[in-house]
């Protein structure tokens, strides 16, 4: 067959299998916004939400969802024209499964009409609170339901909205499965490249599912619906399609990740609750014993034994070698990273109560396990006080030297790494190291980013993000001594001014630091005695881009511009200087020089935190899920494009 015949066929098939997904979607639509869904039943519907997700995700790969607007990824999937009858009658087979499903259902009155659907808007089908939607697939929804109330309403029907009136899981859950199946087969009909697509943009769903999740009920609901689908999915291998076995490993491996994200998001927010939580809840998003866990993080500081004097060898915060003896009496190494409070008058809680109770709670989080991978955390297995608050009887004021107040932090050394070696941070690298490939860099551009989406997707902020606090360790080679960073193993350090991101949370000011400054946007620096910028998201993402071009001129950033921060003073200050030459249109074109375009645009991105981003001027709650989607589409995914 020639060409044009081929891409006529092919261009045919998908005007047809596009009217059949929207009659797809439809029928999902109107099992999916049935009302009186018995509440612990909500995780099915989830389940339901996110195998939908599945589909748009393949209609989006294929080419389908924008046909007709855009025919050419549909001529490039080729799947319109190879495999056209198998599309065509895998959608027929998924629009059938929920046409019959209603009807069932209808006929034995576990659904019943509601309301008029004429009456409601059309966020009742494209409910953000639940499962984040691009502008695309909400108007697609919208499109399809329209269809469906003009049809009624032209054969003199009123449409109406379903509810439950008796929920009938058994059937519901073999809707499920069957509707899952269909989406696998679906899938596999896609080259690898493209199922990889699905996959990468399934999973950026999921984790904004996840950023949308605040309640800790609202969290099991969805690491139930990710266990289910998880134990669905478990891969048997094809010999006759490996493409499809990789694919469900892969689908089955993002599931296992999204529980680790949900599970310590869910820990995060139980450390902040007091309101009890039920075993059942408790053992789902294994949460273990909060207030034990909480307390039993605070360290007899004698423990911890000093291995050199307190110094930095990079200039920044302290990081102090030591050992720390455990319970058995035997010796492990650890580093110690400090956080200073303020001096209290005898008397007065010292440190203040809130910092005690941010210490605790951090260090617990830090502590908890297991973490997932993408974090690239060390773990901490507690903190002191270093500080002994006794007070001199003849003067009435405390023993301790002002340099002592201040809490440490104890990290215990990566398996994988030499005990004795101590970590090395970026500044230093850039300092004195020698200059890494150009893959080396993207290697750890990658890796920074996806610690960042991650981080952010279960709700908590950095607020330190600087090449101080990047991390690495001398690795273990078989039969010599690591000499080598592997820069796709970076770690996040420096904690000291983390926190949950909750806009009722506390935000601490950092201190007058030049140095530090440089890294942070200059909303942060709210001035005078009047209420501060609250930290927020794009203010991680912001010190994530002057890292970022550290990276692509392998300098510090006062070397890339020239300052001298001797004679730059003032928060404010430094920090708009800072974002102002970075943005210029000559440094930004040298970027692009030594790092490509591709490098260049993403971190212009993390620069202005707008345009295409959309997170400074729109980070509120609400829109978490879409914060999610910009930040891995425009960042972390065209980082991952990038090959060198």
């Amino acid at each position: 067959m020639d060409p044009i015949s081929a891409a006529g066929i092919a261009l045919s098939v998908a005007s047809l299998a596009s009217q059949v997904l929207a009659g797809c979607v439809r029928g999902i639509q109107l099992i999916i916004t049935a009302k009186d869904l018995p509440a612990e039943c909500m995780y099915l519907n989830l389940r339901l939400r996110m195998e939908e997700q599945r589909l748009f995700a393949w209609s989006e790969t294929s080419g389908l969802l924008d046909y007709d607007e855009d025919s050419t990824r549909v001529l490039g999937s080729n799947i319109f024209g190879l495999h056209r009858l198998t599309v065509l009658e895998l959608l027929v087979q998924i629009r059938v499964l929920f046409e019959e499903f209603e009807t069932q259902q209808r006929k034995y009155k576990g659904l019943d009409t509601h309301d008029s659907l004429s009456e409601q808007t059309d966020d009742s089908n494209v409910d953000d609170a639940l499962v984040p939607l691009t502008t695309k697939r909400k108007s697609f929804i919208d499109k399809a339901m329209k269809m469906l109330h003009a049809t009624k309403q032209g054969m003199g029907e009123a449409p109406k909205r379903l509810r439950w009136a008796a929920f009938d899981k058994n059937n519901f859950e073999i809707l499920l499965q069957r509707f899952s199946s269909l989406n696998d087969g679906i899938s596999s009909l896609l080259d690898s490249g493209l199922q990889r697509e699905i996959y990468n943009t399934t999973q950026d769903t999921n984790r904004s599912l996840l950023q949308l999740r605040h309640d800790i009920h609202d969290i099991a609901q969805l690491v139930k619906a990710t266990m289910v689908l998880n134990i669905q999915h478990q891969p048997s291998f094809n010999p006759t399609n490996s493409r499809f076995y990789e694919s469900n490993e892969r689908y089955v491996a993002g599931l296992h990740l999204l529980t680790q994200l949900a599970q310590f998001k869910a820990f995060n927010e139980a450390v902040e609750t007091t309101d009890p939580i039920d075993e059942a809840t408790s053992k789902l998003l294994a949460l273990g014993e909060i207030k034990r866990d909480r307390l039993k993080v605070k360290m007899n500081k004698n423990r911890v034994k000093f291995l050199e004097p307190v110094s930095s060898p990079d200039g920044g915060p302290v990081r102090s070698e030591a050992l720390y003896t455990r319970d058995d009496g035997s010796q492990l190494p650890v580093w110690v990273e400090w956080k200073e409070y303020d001096w209290q008058p005898p008397g007065k809680p010292c440190p203040a109560p809130y910092i005690t109770d941010r210490v605790q709670k951090l260090a617990a989080l830090l502590h908890h396990q297991p973490k997932p991978d993408f974090f690239r955390v060390p773990q901490c297995l507690g903190y002191f006080d270093n500080a002994t608050h006794e007070i001199d009887e003849s003067t009435g004021t405390y023993i301790d030297d002002e340099a002592d107040y201040r809490i440490g932090f104890v990290f215990q050394k990566p398996d994988d790494t030499y005990s004795e070696c101590r970590p090395v941070s970026l500044l230093e690298l850039l300092r004195n190291g020698k200059k890494p490939s150009v893959t080396d860099r993207i290697l750890l551009a990658q890796a920074v980013a996806n610690c960042i989406l991650y981080l952010h997707a279960v709700d908590w902020l950095h607020k330190g993000l600087r090449s101080h606090n990047i991390i690495f360790f001398e690795p273990i080679e078989e039969g010599t001594v690591g000499t080598t960073v592997d820069y796709k193993k970076p770690y996040l350090s420096g904690f000291e001014f983390a926190r949950p991101a909750r806009r009722e949370e506390q935000t601490e000011i950092p201190g007058d630091n030049a140095e530090h400054n440089m890294y942070r946007h200059p909303k942060a620096h709210s001035q005078g005695a009047g209420p501060h910028e609250k930290f927020r998201k794009s203010f991680d993402i912001y010190g994530m881009g002057v890292v970022l071009v550290e990276l692509g001129h392998w300098m510090t950033v006062d070397q890339v511009l020239g300052l001298d921060l001797k004679t730059v003073k003032g928060k404010g200050k430094i920090a708009a200087i800072v974002k102002s030459a970075l943005l210029g249109e000559e440094r930004m074109n040298d970027l692009g020089a030594n790092m490509g375009s591709v490098y260049q645009m993403v971190v212009k991105e993390c620069l202005t935190s707008g345009g295409k981003l959309g997170v400074e001027e729109n980070d509120n709650g609400s829109e978490d899920g879409n914060v999610s989607i910009n930040f891995y589409n425009e960042v972390v995914e065209k980082l991952l494009s990038i090959r060198v």
